[in-house]
């Protein structure tokens, strides 16, 4: 049983994480085409994100693959053959909790430790945008905007083995002033002393001068050496990616988020105990018969959490309390479903034998 359970968990969790990853990449996809950074930083970017789809995933993961484990035992009556046999409930308990406690102790780590580290790798990383300079993500045969649109680049296309950009236009607005250049050829270095970025053009033309004004500026040049320079990132605060003993329960968003990461593992824990006693399906009910009512089930846990966390934040509910009223209620709720679920079934129909 603890082997059929571990292998519907692992597809499970398995189809889950590929589909929330897919979704993920297929944007990163995007933000590489749009220019916001290289495509080789696309697999970090991913990495960086696993840690939290496997705590999200794996706790609804091992709810379905119970619901649709002990919804089988029931519907085949093999759950009645082993109760006949001995199997107590508390025995069943046991040996859910055998499979259960090791994913908990997996969610609990990711939560607690892994996942805030890679938040605050990604929120770096992010806020550098993986390159060393704006034209590092130039995207062959598409213009790409800068500094809120004050600035323009365009390649016709790009080698970066050698830096090596062709047809290159770039516009960058400097006051009332317009600057346009055209080159046939470009090349990024860095100076071996400074380390300073260079971006040197081949072959064009540079245009200075103000939009309605005949006065305009012509240079033609050989080669023209422009140094890149980019602002210093302003760091951003984002309590999600504290450690976990750095968080300050007096502060109410960190409070909330304290008793949020404590609540995964907990979830894991609780949701599972209500899938076992919510996986019995009536009689003549095939065996996914309760994964819709258990879907809404864990759905309406997991909101309630948001919300209390969001209360928590916000100050309505106090820090103290947290997130535990929901959890409570959400455990004599699995305590309910399984002294239910486990009872006979001559118990739930009076009169029938």
């Amino acid at each position: 049983m603890a082997r059929e359970l571990i292998l519907v968990f692992i597809g499970v969790f398995a189809l889950l994480l590929i589909i929330g990853l897919s979704a993920r990449f297929i944007g990163f996809l995007q933000g590489a085409a749009d220019g916001r950074f290289t495509a080789e930083a696309l697999w970090l970017l991913l990495a960086l994100r696993i840690p939290e789809f496997v705590q999200v995933t794996a706790p609804f993961a091992l709810f379905l693959a119970l619901l649709l484990t002990f919804g089988r035992l029931h519907a085949e009556r093999e759950y009645a053959v082993l109760a006949t046999a001995g199997a107590s409930p508390s025995r069943f308990v046991c040996w859910v909790l055998a499979v259960v406690v090791p994913v908990a102790v997996l969610v609990a780590a990711m939560s607690l430790a892994v996942t805030p580290q890679a938040r605050k790798l990604y929120a770096e990383l992010s806020l550098e945008q993986l390159v060393d300079s704006e034209l590092d993500a130039l995207v062959p045969g598409a213009f790409h905007t800068h500094d809120g649109g004050r600035r323009v680049s365009y390649a016709q296309s790009v080698d970066r083995a050698t830096n090596r950009l062709e047809g290159v236009f770039l516009a960058e607005r400097q006051g009332s002033v317009d600057v346009t250049i055209w080159a046939e050829s470009g090349r990024q270095h860095r100076h071996p002393v400074t380390g300073s970025r260079f971006l040197e053009l081949h072959n064009g033309v540079r245009y200075e001068g103000r939009p309605g004004e005949a006065g305009y500026r012509v240079v033609e040049f050989e080669r023209l050496g422009q140094r890149l320079e980019r602002d210093a990132p302003i760091p951003l605060v984002d309590v999600r990616s504290f450690r976990f003993g750095n968080l300050d329960i007096e502060d109410p968003k960190q409070a909330a988020e304290l008793h949020g990461r404590i609540a995964w593992p907990l979830m894991t824990v609780i949701a599972a105990l209500a899938a076992f006693g919510l996986a019995r399906p009536q009689p003549r009910a095939g065996r996914f018969a309760r994964t819709v009512p258990g879907v809404a089930l864990f759905v309406a846990y997991y909101l309630a959490l948001v919300f209390a966390q969001d209360g928590v934040a916000e100050g309505v509910v106090p820090r103290l309390l947290g997130l535990w009223f929901v959890h409570a209620v959400m455990l004599a709720v699995a305590v309910w479903l399984t002294l239910t679920g486990t009872r006979p079934a001559g118990r739930l129909w009076p009169g029938r034998r």
